[in-house]
């Protein structure tokens, strides 16, 4: 059976590992004959897609290049300064067209790791399949944490209770994601996120005291990166900072939490054991973590608009405010 190929143009979203995991898992699938001839050209025609989205993304302006209109001009400057004085729902219209259709794609290349992830399935039994599957997880995840760094540079963009200057550092970082979504990876632009969020997808949760000793024991054994801790706990207000390290490690709302500690309390207990749910079964790791985000995501927005006690950020959210914070001017 051909296998419908095209090589990598200067468009192609794909990179060399990425590229490396296609054609192995299409070769292996290829295999197989007829059993998986649809497969085989399903990965194709959708690597395929990419590629042309690829080349549409790239026949829109650069947010970082200056553009002329008659007397009228803009450039990253005008993009800065309109962005960071939007609210979140007036920023999906501000935001530069390479950012709409690079999103777009984002979204498609989570959708093809995990048709990648899917299409293991059928390698049952096969040697390769372990480390296929394993290595499409882990593309599938990456896309998913290129997603979440965006969501938390735009919330921290819209946040009218934080300065100006902050504001536009965050702009300015997406700026550059999106100019660059061809090529940019959270691995090379923010390693300690990407190493910590694939070490919290392996920690068990025990609960305990909920001090988080065991939690904490795991994710660093795993990979997680300390400098993620360090960043954390290193801003002068550190309550909800840590609040929000608790939620990421345990899986449980501030307000579960509170509520299973006054129990701990009345019930003159010292620990208490929290159930350690199997969620993955068929679904993909990567849409697992995303939820496990936007659960947290969602609880701190409320809290900030409502001015309730607890975290107005995820963990991750307060780990990106401390990065901006250090970087210098310019």
């Amino acid at each position: 059976m051909t296998v419908p190929d095209r090589p990598a143009g200067s468009c192609c979203p794909l990179q060399g590992a990425e590229l490396a995991v296609v054609k192995d898992l299409q070769d292996a699938l290829s295999q197989l004959g007829d059993r998986a001839s649809d497969t085989v050209i399903a990965i194709a025609t959708q690597r395929e897609n990419l590629e042309l989205l690829g080349a549409v993304l790239a026949r829109y302006p650069s947010p970082l290049e200056e553009q002329r209109l008659g007397d009228r001009r803009r450039g990253l400057d005008t993009l800065v300064e309109a962005l960071s004085n939007t609210d979140r729902v007036g920023f999906g219209l501000r935001a530069p067209t390479q950012a709409v259709i690079g999103h777009a794609m984002n979204i498609a290349l989570i959708n093809f790791f995990r048709l990648c992830w899917h299409s293991c399935a059928l390698l049952q039994g096969s040697p390769a399949m372990p480390s296929l599957r394993e290595r499409s997880a882990r593309l599938l995840r990456a896309c998913v944490y290129a997603q979440l760094v965006e969501e938390l540079l735009t919330e921290l963009a819209t946040d009218g209770e934080r300065p100006q200057w902050l504001r536009a550092r965050a702009v300015r970082q997406l700026a550059q994601l999106w100019a660059h979504r061809l090529t940019w990876r959270v691995a090379e632009f923010f390693p300690v996120l990407e190493a910590t969020w694939e070490a919290r997808s392996q920690v068990r949760v025990a609960g305990g005291t909920f001090l988080g000793t065991s939690e904490m024991f795991q994710l660093m054994t795993k990979g997680g990166d300390p400098a993620f801790v360090d960043l954390l706990m290193s801003r002068a207000r550190g309550d909800d900072e840590v609040r929000a390290f608790r939620e990421f490690l345990f899986d449980r709302s501030y307000e579960e939490l509170e509520r299973l500690v006054d129990k701990m309390a009345k019930e003159n207990r010292s620990s208490i054991e929290l159930d350690a749910e199997v969620r993955a079964g068929e679904r993909d790791a990567g849409s697992i973590f995303y939820e496990f985000f936007q659960a947290r995501s969602l609880q701190a927005n409320a809290r900030r608009l409502a001015r309730l006690p607890g975290p107005k950020h995820t963990a991750e959210g307060y780990v990106m405010l401390a990065w901006l914070e250090g970087l210098p001017d310019g």
